[in-house]
């Protein structure tokens, strides 16, 4: 091929591939004036895009709207309908599964089905038992007899840890997650890259 623009990168990913991204992004919107030489200022000029929930012109990306439709929420009609990109700021993603634990608690998307992709899956424990040494001799706390049991408020209970130190568990009120490296999630929106005025340096 002679064609400078060609790319085979551009001809397997299909638009509406999803890539986690390691390096941080602009996008052409916040980009334009910008005269520094990051290689992804714009990052639309390599044909990807930011997974931000952001709302697009059906009209000016055809390819994508083809591949997405309205599954994640659309407005408008005719030449004025924008659709809506996935957002997946701070999610994990998960293969669609027919299993018992990945159709349970599934909200569908804002365009699709409550098990079909783009739905989502609220956070949970499994439901799991713990051991403990169970005092003996005087009663039990809950135990109908007279007297009072004597407790170790600083015990533990078995698995699943085996740390002695409290201090050393992370614990957190607001989800249950694994260690984890945060990333960009970018979607492929075109098989030719764009001719935009703002091309980055490399």
């Amino acid at each position: 091929m002679n064609d400078p623009n060609f790319s085979l990168m551009d001809v397997v990913l299909p638009v509406g591939a999803v890539t986690a991204f390691v390096g941080d992004v602009a996008s052409y919107q916040q980009s334009k004036g910008d005269t520094s030489t990051h290689t992804t200022a714009p990052i639309e000029a390599f044909g990807w895009m930011l997974c931000d929930g952001s709302s697009l012109k059906a009209s000016e990306y055809p390819e994508l709207y083809s591949a997405l439709g309205d599954l994640y929420g659309s407005s408008g009609s005719g030449k004025d309908l924008e659709f809506n990109l996935p957002d997946l700021r701070g999610q994990f993603l998960r293969g669609i599964g027919t299993d018992k634990a990945s159709i349970e608690d599934r909200t569908k998307a804002p365009g699709g089905k409550e098990d079909g992709v783009g739905s989502t899956q609220k956070d949970a424990l499994q439901k799991h038992q713990h051991v403990y040494t169970k005092p003996t001799g005087t009663p039990a706390p809950g135990e109908s007899a007279e007297g009072t049991a004597t407790v170790n408020t600083e015990a533990y209970t078995g698995p699943p840890t085996s740390e002695t130190d409290k201090s050393a568990i992370n614990v957190s009120q607001y989800e249950t997650r694994p260690v984890n490296v945060f990333v960009n999630y970018l979607i492929k929106y075109t098989y030719k890259l764009p001719k935009f005025n703002h091309f980055p340096q490399v």
